[in-house]
C-alpha cells in the first residue's frame, strides 16, 4: 500500500512540476505568438507546406504597399526624464521611437500606414501611459486603456 501512494505522489508532482513548465512557457512564448499571427497575416510564415494541390500553388497576391502618413505624437509632463511612443506601429517597443523634449513638450514624428493604431507614451521607462488628449481608446489585454489614432 505504501508503494502505491509513494507512486501516486511521484505522479503528481511530476504533473505539476510539468503543468508549471508549461504554464510559464506559455507566458514568454505570448509574444512570439502574436509575432507568429501577424507574419501569417502579412504571407511571411516561415513554415513549409509539401502538398502537391492546386491550393498550393495558388497564393495570396500582397496589396501595393499604402502610402504612410507622418503623424506627430505630443506629450507634456514637466517631471518626465525620458518619453518614447509605442504601438501596434512598432511592436510596442520603447527604443524604436524616442520622443524628443521641444520647449517643454515631448514630441515624436511617425511614419504610419493608413488605418487605426493603437498606442501609448512609456514614460521614464516604466510607466505606460494612454495620450491624455487622445479621443478615442479601447482596452488593452492588460486591463488598462491604449489611445486610438486614425490615419486616413
Amino acid at each position: 500500500m505504501i508503494r502505491l501512494l509513494r507512486f501516486i505522489w511521484k505522479l503528481f508532482i511530476l504533473a505539476s512540476a510539468f503543468g508549471i513548465g508549461y504554464i510559464i512557457g506559455r507566458e514568454h512564448s505570448f509574444e512570439e505568438e502574436e509575432d507568429w499571427d501577424s507574419d501569417e497575416e502579412a504571407g511571411t510564415s516561415t513554415g513549409s507546406t509539401t502538398g502537391t494541390g492546386a491550393a498550393d500553388e495558388k497564393k495570396p497576391e500582397t496589396p501595393a504597399p499604402a502610402t504612410e502618413s507622418q503623424v506627430e505624437f505630443t506629450y507634456t509632463d514637466p517631471k518626465a526624464t525620458a518619453v518614447a511612443v509605442v504601438g501596434d506601429f512598432n511592436d510596442w517597443n520603447k527604443d524604436k521611437n524616442p520622443m524628443q523634449l521641444v520647449d517643454g513638450v515631448w514630441k515624436a514624428t511617425v511614419a504610419l500606414k493608413p488605418g487605426r493604431h493603437e498606442y501609448k507614451f512609456v514614460v521614464n521607462n516604466t510607466d505606460w501611459i494612454t495620450d491624455p488628449k487622445s479621443a478615442e481608446t479601447v482596452a488593452d489585454k492588460y486591463g488598462g486603456r491604449s489611445s486610438i489614432v486614425v490615419v486616413p
